[in-house]
């Protein structure tokens, strides 16, 4: 099993917290503005912000693109910049009244300052409820040319406070090979706003 590809008596505790804002959003087009940042053992490791565009290209399928700017540490405790775009597609593989289970696969291309580049494809399976409170689940598989690098699993609750504002706080356990480091343990949180455009007659 993938779970097993790391030791979980080594495993590091990290926590990683988004913000969505989401400016437009309607039966066409979604964009997002997105920032993260990482802590590892309370310390901040790691921040990011950038863009994604959801486009639907026919029913319950859309393109997805974007663009993320970011400073990390390395393992050598250097802080460095990297660049990352992004792109694939999302379709919806299950809709009911208590959530949708939606597929995503990108290929992703990082730029990174003073080191050299690298592909990545990442592909996620998610649902999420559609009530006002409700548990949401994701697990997410990680390849580059060589093959598997990591999966990450989590799950938590999703609540919407108001229409146009949703929270989530979970865990997730990230398993990776062994040559990128021990298991992680991660305390997951997500802010969204979203300001929902009606349909132009």
């Amino acid at each position: 099993m993938l779970l097993c590809t790391s030791c979980p008596a080594g495993a590091e505790t990290w926590s990683w917290h988004s913000f969505d804002l989401i400016p437009v959003k309607n039966e066409r087009v979604e964009w997002t503005l997105h920032s993260r940042i990482r802590t590892k053992a309370g310390e901040f490791q790691q921040g990011r912000s950038g863009t994604i565009l959801k486009v639907n290209v026919r029913r319950h399928v859309s393109a997805v693109g974007g663009y993320y700017y970011g400073r990390e540490e390395d393992s050598f405790e250097e802080w460095r910049n990297f660049h990352r775009i992004f792109g694939g597609v999302e379709a919806a593989a299950y809709r009911s009244r208590r959530g949708t289970v939606l597929g995503r696969s990108l290929v992703e291309q990082f730029f990174r300052e003073e080191r050299s580049g690298y592909t990545r494809h990442r592909h996620r399976v998610r649902f999420s409820p559609s009530g006002r409170v409700g548990p949401f689940a994701q697990g997410e598989w990680f390849f580059d040319s060589e093959g598997f690098l990591s999966a990450r699993y989590s799950g938590g609750i999703r609540w919407r406070p108001a229409r146009a504002a949703a929270i989530e706080v979970g865990y997730l356990y990230d398993a990776r090979k062994a040559q990128l480091g021990p298991a992680r343990h991660v305390l997951v949180t997500t802010f969204v706003l979203e300001r929902s455009q009606r349909r132009s007659k």
